[in-house]
This record gives structure tokens, C-alpha cells and sequence, in this order.
């Protein structure tokens, strides 16, 4: 929106400690219009200079690919001439603010007096979803997240969510956006718009569905893996949904896939074995719909990983134990 500008920020750390900063990512806004983004690597402090396999399997960012890097009071200048006097945007800024802060205390460095606002916070204010973890919201809101931890990836999605919500809120404030909240968060316009479309097939064809609220949805509930049939089609799998199914609401699906042997997921993951596809999508191909879970799953089948997509009609063709989802 035009008169917000702000510098998002993400940070990616070596292991534990909040200071471990290995990886910083920049997204520079200005008249509401994202510009450009900027993205280090770099040594952590010395005092906390070694690298988890935790925090390697989560961003994939090793010492060796570090090595000959500047070491992060070196590296930091470079941010802070790049975000100047821009406020700074991160989602769930507490640990982005409290990892640079540590970060500069390990290295004997002044800590900027940056003026911090959360994206994640924001979201909570005005959408309504099962969970606000970075890919979660951008998902909500059809923003592109191929490679979550990727610091770049991670600014960029953030400064790209705080637009998206001053564009459907008519608020041009940072601090406002944080503050003010419709009185009941609604569903992204996306998402109400196909749900509008369904109520008008029902009306027309006087078919029953399930009643569904876009506001105040309850958190999702992991139910407990209960199928113990190794020879069904859904055994084993890891499963994840985009969509709304038009039959099942997602805690049934959940429930039904889980009674299966199946397990369900949020966010599609190199563990995802198998996505389903809702909202009237046909088909298998995940690069004809337009969420960032069905172009993960797109990006990681292109790299060799096995995920299954499977429409509407298909996935309920699985769950009879006969149909193979080969």
C-alpha cells in the first residue's frame, strides 16, 4: 500500500542459542512496493560457533558452507546499511529481535535500536486460521514459500504478508495493522469466494452439505494413528490438504485418513508422501492449483521426492482399502 515502507527480516540460527545467527535474509518495502531482497550467510560468534544437525536439517546451512564467510560482526554492517532507517517487520519478531540482540552481545557490538513489528501478530488480528507459522499464513493468503528457512525466502514472504493484509484492510500503519482487528478475523478473500460459489451450487441443486463457519474455526486436533492394515492404500502415508473438501470438513478427513493408518500434516514437508487437493480441483498435476502447498509439493516432486496428488473424487476412492494409489 502506498506510504508503508519497511525492511522484513529473518534470521537462521547454527543451533540452540539465539545468538548462532548463520543466515540473515532483508526485504526491502518502500510506498508499498517491495523492491528488493538481500540475503547472508555468515560465522556465527565465537562463543556459540558450532552447528547443530537439528538446526542443519531444518535451513540445510552447515559450517562448511560457511567457512570462509565473515564472521556476523563483520557481516552486520551490510544489514544495517541496507535497512537504514526503515522500520523492521519479522514474523514472530520476538525471536528475530532477541537473536540479533544476542548475536551483537556475543560479538562485543552495539545492538541497533530497531523499532520491531510482527507480521505473525498481525495476522492474528485479522485471519482466522488453524495456525500462523510462516507457511500457514502465506498459504492463506496465496503467497509464494518454496524454501521456508531460506533466509531470503522467510523476509520476503513477510514483507509480502504485511502487504497483502494493508491491502485488504486499508491500513497504511505498521503499528495500527498490529493493533486493530476486525471484531471477528475473516477468512481470505480467496477462500470466502469459493466457499460463496459452493453455497450457491447447494442452492441450486438442493444437495446437503455440511454448514461451515469462516470465522472461528476450531484448532485442528491430531488424532491418534489407529489403522493397522498394512495393505491399504493409505497405510503409512503421510498426508497433507489444500482446499476444502465438499464432503468432509478437515478434522473428519483427519480423523478418517488417521483410522487408515495415515498421518495427518499441515504443511507440506520432504516427509509429505501424498497431497489432496479440494475446492472442485480435478486432477494430478499440483502446478494447476494456485496455493503455496500445492507448489511446494510441485517444487519437491521436481527434485525426485514421491508425493501423490490426489483430487477430491480420487481420495475418496482410496479409502476403500481395494483402490491403489500407485
Amino acid at each position: 500500500m502506498a506510504g508503508l515502507s519497511f525492511a522484513a527480516i529473518d534470521v537462521e540460527t547454527a543451533n540452540s542459542s539465539r545468538g548462532s545467527i548463520c543466515a540473515v535474509g532483508v526485504a526491502i518495502v518502500r510506498e508499498g512496493v517491495r523492491l528488493a531482497t538481500h540475503s547472508w550467510l555468515c560465522r556465527p560468534p565465537r562463543s556459540v560457533d558450532f552447528f547443530s544437525h537439528h538446526n542443519i536439517r531444518v535451513h540445510g546451512i552447515s559450517a562448511g558452507m560457511v567457512a570462509d564467510q565473515p564472521v556476523f560482526a563483520a557481516r552486520f554492517p551490510e544489514v544495517l546499511d541496507v535497512v537504514a532507517d526503515l522500520p523492521l517487520v519479522a514474523h514472530n519478531a520476538g525471536f528475530d529481535s532477541g537473536a540479533i540482540r544476542e548475536a551483537c552481545r556475543h560479538s562485543g557490538i552495539d545492538s541497533p535500536s530497531w523499532d520491531f513489528s510482527c507480521s505473525l501478530a498481525m495476522s492474528r488480528r485479522h485471519l482466522d486460521l488453524d495456525s500462523y507459522r510462516l507457511p500457514d499464513v502465506a498459504d492463506a493468503l496465496d503467497i509464494s514459500l518454496l524454501t521456508h528457512h531460506d533466509a531470503a525466502a522467510d523476509a520476503t514472504a513477510a514483507a509480502d504478508i504485511v502487504l497483502a493484509l494493508a491491502a485488504r484492510t486499508g491500513i497504511d500503519s505498521l503499528g495500527d495493522l498490529e493493533r486493530l482487528g476486525n471484531e471477528r478475523p475473516y477468512r481470505p478473500r480467496a477462500t470466502a469466494r469459493r466457499a460463496e460459489t459452493r453455497r450457491s451450487e447447494t442452492l441450486r441443486t438442493e444437495t446437503p452439505r455440511p454448514r461451515r463457519s469462516f470465522f472461528a474455526r476450531e484448532e485442528l486436533v491430531l488424532p491418534e494413528i489407529t489403522g493397522t492394515d498394512p495393505t491399504h492404500p493409505l497405510y503409512g502415508q503421510i498426508i497433507v490438504f489444500t482446499g476444502d473438501l465438499t464432503t468432509l470438513t478437515r478434522q473428519e478427513a483427519w480423523n478418517i485418513i488417521a483410522a487408515c493408518g495415515a498421518t495427518p500434516a499441515k504443511n507440506v514437508t520432504k516427509r509429505t508422501t501424498c497431497l489432496v487437493i479440494g475446492d472442485g480441483f480435478t486432477g494430478t498435476d499440483s502446478t494447476a492449483f494456485t496455493t503455496t502447498k500445492a507448489h511446494r509439493a510441485a517444487y519437491l516432486r521436481a527434485q525426485g521426492q514421491q508425493i501423490a496428488v490426489l483430487d477430491e473424487q480420487l481420495f475418496l476412492a482410496t479409502l476403500k482399502p481395494t483402490v491403489n494409489m500407485s
